[in-house]
């Protein structure tokens, strides 16, 4: 469906014209969406990393980390079933924190979808230049930017089946790997260079826990990461067909998919490849398929790699022009970012996210062996800090459903309070512990930078918001 008329009619009368979004996502749209929103180069690169920190125990820590994820999506879904809406979260928010919340949260939200896009583009380039050595880092982001930013300038439904192609593809892909891996550990595949007991990697090179707790809790801000994204299934809400039953089976299909792909991947990398050979610029899923020797493994991989990434960027774009669509009708960003074009589409705030975009590229000019370490952490610390908004306003706003709309409250979270206190409890720890991290001190601190840069711009702001941002039933909370 395209634009309505305020009337419900279309024609030349002299109506005035109301801009809705395109109700055009299915059950099977919404959950390639979201995986592909959550499954980038968190799983198929800062994985690695974390490896490389943790060891074996990352196995245990990924495990944790599906767990947290499990509970903030369906903290989101319940909020979403309840008020489909395009501003996601960010309108609950408004209802039960109040506007200042409501402002931080929705720039940190875009802030860090940008950074997002940067990490999912550099590891883009990062792929590529595994087959053109030669040439720079910054280019491969330029070209991989525009074409990203291209394809969000179609419609929905082509939108969709675009990203759905490209999170089928990557899932397929991780699917595929898990099978050829499990081949591998039992030599189907001749000239492998894999151990003869496939827990072998998981007792040598010291052991479960080699580097020890100091070592292994700070890589819980990447892991976290590599869940992160979980959003896009709120905000696609008020674009799908029927909002309960689809993202009901959206939530059911991404867990059960995410859970069982990363689990997989993570125990069979470990199984195939020591954890201390794990580098900083490779995949570790291409570390794996060289160890197997499967003919053209690690090549196969590479480009489905890119397309993972690509897929991750792409999804974080969606979101983020649709939190600032939210944010102008909020009152908290200029106007002209909250209109829609006849394709239903906010093509202002695309233009806008674009921009910054284009500004983080230099950063792959700049430093480009660092840009990556030091993207993924500032967009870990800075997307954590949402998930902890998301489960703020849970906790606020199932009390104000049950108090003024119990009818809406299909879909609930188990174990409320305390399921939702669990998940701010391990987001929380993870934020305090990844400054120990060895290289991860300066995203940390560009992260929590940009919180700081949001709390002080609100101060700065406030007096003239407060006096055009809608009223709300927030009990006056700012």
């Amino acid at each position: 469906m395209g634009i309505k008329t305020s009337s419900g009619r279309s024609g030349h009368t002299k109506t005035k014209h109301r801009q809705a979004f395109q109700k055009d996502l299915t059950s099977g749209t919404l959950t390639l969406l979201t995986i592909g929103g959550i499954m980038g180069s968190g799983l198929f690169m800062a994985s690695g990393l974390v490896m490389r920190h943790a060891g074996p125990v990352s196995l245990g820590l990924f495990a944790v980390g599906a767990l947290a994820m499990y509970l903030e999506i369906s903290a989101l879904a319940e909020m979403s079933i309840a008020t489909p809406t395009p501003g996601s979260f960010l309108v609950y928010t408004q209802q039960v924190l109040g506007p200042g919340w409501t402002f931080v949260s929705g720039w940190i939200f875009w802030f860090s979808s940008v950074l997002t896009m940067s990490s999912e583009v550099t590891a883009a380039a990062l792929f590529t230049r595994l087959w053109f050595p030669g040439v720079a880092l910054w280019i491969w982001s330029l070209v991989y930017s525009v074409l990203i930013v291209a394809i969000n300038f179609i419609s929905v439904r082509g939108f969709g089946t675009i990203e759905g192609v490209m999170a089928g593809v990557k899932t397929t892909a991780v699917l595929a790997f898990i099978g050829a891996a499990i081949l591998s550990l039992f030599h189907v595949f001749p000239g492998s260079r894999i151990p003869a007991n496939p827990l072998h990697n998981f007792s040598a090179y010291g052991g479960w826990l080699p580097n020890g707790w100091y070592g292994a809790m700070p890589a819980m801000l990447l892991i976290l990461f590599s869940y992160a994204g979980t959003g896009v299934i709120g905000l696609a809400a008020a674009e799908t067909k029927n909002p309960t039953p689809t993202i009901r089976s959206a939530i059911r299909s991404t867990v059960s998919l995410i859970t069982v792909m990363y689990l997989g991947a993570i125990f069979l990398i470990l199984a195939l490849v020591p954890w201390n050979h794990m580098s900083t610029h490779i995949s570790p899923f291409i570390l794996a398929l060289r160890a197997t020797h499967i003919p053209y493994g690690g090549l196969i991989m590479n480009i489905v790699l890119l397309f993972a990434v690509l897929s991750t960027m792409n999804a974080a774009l969606y979101s983020n022009v649709r939190v600032l669509y939210g944010l102008a009708h909020a009152g908290h960003a200029p106007k002209t970012l909250g209109k829609l074009n006849k394709k239903g589409l906010p093509t202002h705030a695309i233009w806008m996210s674009a921009g910054l975009l284009a500004l983080t590229i230099i950063l792959a000019y700049l430093l480009p062996a660092k840009a990556y370490a030091y993207l993924v952490t500032a967009t870990g610390f800075q997307a954590m800090f949402i998930w902890l908004m998301v489960l703020l306003t849970h906790l606020y706003y199932r009390p104000y459903l049950q108090k003024h709309h119990p009818e809406k409250l299909t879909y609930k979270l188990w174990g409320f309070p305390y399921t939702t206190i669990f998940v701010m409890a391990i987001v929380i720890v993870a934020l305090l512990v990844s400054p120990l991290a060895k290289g991860e001190l300066y995203g940390a601190v560009v992260g929590f930078a940009g919180i700081l840069i949001a709390w002080a711009a609100w101060l700065i702001a406030k007096p003239y918001l407060l006096s055009h941002v809608p009223n709300t039933d927030s009990g006056g909370r700012v």
